[in-house]
């Protein structure tokens, strides 16, 4: 029985992988376990969780098995999924996993449903997968959606929608999209456009970066009955779909995974007239775009359990605008996100009912080499006077105390804070890595401290062409017509500058000359002339990094000007004084909160 289905269910489908055009890698026999065949897999984003159909079964047909790699070649023995698979009811291949490998979508003709074929979606809660719902209308309609995929931040849908289908075939296909509105609901579907719906399209996946799709098509000009194509989704519009060229055959090519890293494609291929899974490198120019998988736990230092009161969010700092959000699930405490190459982001993890702190860190991906994958494990604390909140996303503008467009996003999150902790009162401290200064000026050595020497000096006529030198009280070496005023007064603030000490300084001079003359020679400048005095001034700059207090007040001031009471906040620069270093090679500074008591 089990021939016979593998010869109808190959006569219909034929998925053949290429023979010449790349090198390729039959996975391990924990997967393709010899005389059997082994289809149409699909892998998580991180590459390390897998689905697949396999005809190895303790039934007859073809079910979905799930398995996960434990080693960097090795994979679990794969184990069936009894709450999902309904052979004789469910579209051999429709199945696809999840990038977070969270959610399996497929698609059924089981009940309750709406149309012949509709989407379900099974979710993954601790090891075991719950049974499938139907999302309803309008996403499943009267007639026929297939192969769902859902996009790396769960908000859209891929998938077909056929004029005719049965469990191993379809016809007249199109492919659309619909978009969560809900926890539960999910938009009318929309086509694609024409360019890309020109025929019979099926089986599509949206890749990590959100932004390229890779489907089968029966268009002219293909080597085989279906070909699989590429089109990505550029100033709001699809590009001109183009031939997998290294992978497309004579036959049907129809079913492809990549996970996350963009350079590796899974996909079936014959073996000893079987079916086996295989993988194989893609190349350079077949590549979607290069994509951070950031990953992590959430955790409370008071040892309580993050529930879907955690809000996960990344912004684009280019546009202000929110890439992805998810909410953790009660059942776990772990999040995946991918990012997508050519801008940065501000990710965060926000708690939604307060008493706990908020952790962010900017990641910029403007210039990535490679797909990367990356840990952003997360604690969050316990609200109490004394706790220090470090702030690592408030930018300044280089060598300023100038506070950055993108730290709009930190500001909104600090008032956030504030309310779901009402009546809290912090303090905006500000650090640098090190405090340094010197008398010669640099980029990074803006601030100005000056140490002025003012004298004053009485007219008189001339009774001499030469003069000679006196002392005065202070044994200060002065011209002979020379009188000093005000020999010392209380210091003054200039702006950009620190104090300013009045004071006599010493003179000490043989040379025969003016007192003007000595006085523009030692460095003096004539500062103010009137009939009676003329007064010179003499400053000795000192340049120095510790602009910390004017990034605290900065950053105060724009939480004063959206609203904050003045009451719950406080400003102060700690220079150097810092118990950790959170400086890094694009920034020397740091912002923390200090928790101070409630007013």
């Amino acid at each position: 029985m089990i021939n016979t289905l593998k010869i109808l269910f190959f006569a219909l489908l034929t998925v053949q992988a290429v023979t010449a055009q790349i090198s390729k890698k039959r996975l391990p026999q924990t997967i393709n376990v010899p005389t059997y065949s082994h289809i149409f897999p699909s892998l998580s984003g991180d590459g390390n969780q897998m689905i697949y159909s396999t005809n190895y079964t303790n039934s007859e047909g073809f079910e979905t098995k799930y398995t996960y790699k434990i080693g960097s070649e090795i994979w679990a023995d794969p184990e069936p999924i009894p709450t999902i698979n309904r052979p004789s009811l469910d579209h051999i291949g429709s199945f696809c996993l999840s990038y977070d490998g969270n959610f399996v979508v497929f698609s059924s003709r089981r009940s309750p449903g709406i149309g012949n074929y509709d989407i379900w979606i099974s979710e993954k809660i601790g090891d075991k997968w719950s049974s499938p719902k139907n999302p309803g209308k309008p996403l499943n309609s009267l007639g026929n959606e297939g192969n769902p995929s859902l996009s790396p931040d769960g908000k859209s849908l891929y998938f077909m929608r056929c004029e005719s289908m049965d469990n191993t075939n379809k016809s007249n296909c199109k492919l659309f999209v619909s978009h969560k509105i809900s926890q539960s609901k999910w938009s009318e579907a929309i086509a694609l456009p024409d360019h890309i719906n020109s025929g019979h399209e099926t089986t599509p996946r949206i890749q990590a970066d959100n932004k390229s799709l890779i489907f089968a098509s029966g268009r002219s000009g293909g080597k085989g009955m279906l070909d699989l194509y590429s089109t990505t989704f550029e100033d709001n519009s699809w590009s001109k779909p183009l031939p997998l060229s290294f992978i497309n055959t004579k036959q049907n090519d129809e079913f492809a995974s990549i996970p996350a890293r963009g350079d590796i494609i899974y996909f079936s291929g014959t073996y000893r007239d079987q079916y086996n899974v295989y993988k194989a490198i893609i190349p350079e120019e077949f590549r979607a775009q290069k994509v951070l998988m950031l990953t992590g736990r959430v955790e409370y230092d008071d040892g309580e359990k993050p529930s879907e009161d955690i809000l996960i969010q990344a912004f684009d700092l280019l546009t202000g605008e929110v890439f992805t959000t998810t909410k953790l699930k009660q059942s776990d405490d772990s999040y995946t996100i991918f990012l997508p190459e050519g801008t940065s982001y501000d990710v965060s993890a926000f708690p939604q009912k307060g008493g706990h702190s908020y952790d962010a860190k900017i990641f910029n991906l403007t210039n990535m080499l490679f797909s990367r994958k990356e840990q952003f494990p997360i604690s969050l604390s316990a609200i109490n006077a004394g706790l220090s909140i470090p702030i690592t996303s408030v930018r300044y503008e280089d060598y300023s105390a100038v506070v950055t467009d993108e730290s709009n996003i930190e500001i909104k999150r600090i008032i956030g804070f504030l309310k779901k902790n009402h009546g809290i009162r912090i303090e905006i401290g500000a650090f640098v890595d090190q405090v340094f200064s010197d008398t010669i000026p640099s980029n990074d050595l803006t601030e100005v401290i000056a140490d002025t020497i003012f004298f004053q000096i009485r007219k008189v006529e001339k009774q001499s062409e030469k003069y000679s030198v006196k002392e005065d009280s202070q044994n200060n070496k002065l011209d002979e017509f020379s009188e000093v005023e005000n020999s010392s007064h209380d210091s003054i603030t200039m702006a950009d500058s620190g104090s300013l000490d009045f004071s006599t300084g010493e003179i000490q001079s043989e040379i025969k000359l003016s007192p003007k003359d000595s006085l523009i020679y030692l460095g003096f400048e004539l500062f103010e002339e009137t009939k009676t005095f003329e007064t010179y001034m003499k400053v000795n700059y000192i340049y120095h990094n510790d602009r910390t207090q004017k990034q605290a007040e900065a950053l105060m001031n724009k939480l004063l000007d959206s609203g904050v009471p003045k009451n719950l906040l406080e400003a102060k620069g700690y220079g150097s004084d810092w118990k950790e270093d959170l400086a890094t090679e694009e920034r020397n500074y740091w912002i923390e909160l200090k928790i101070l008591g409630n007013k």
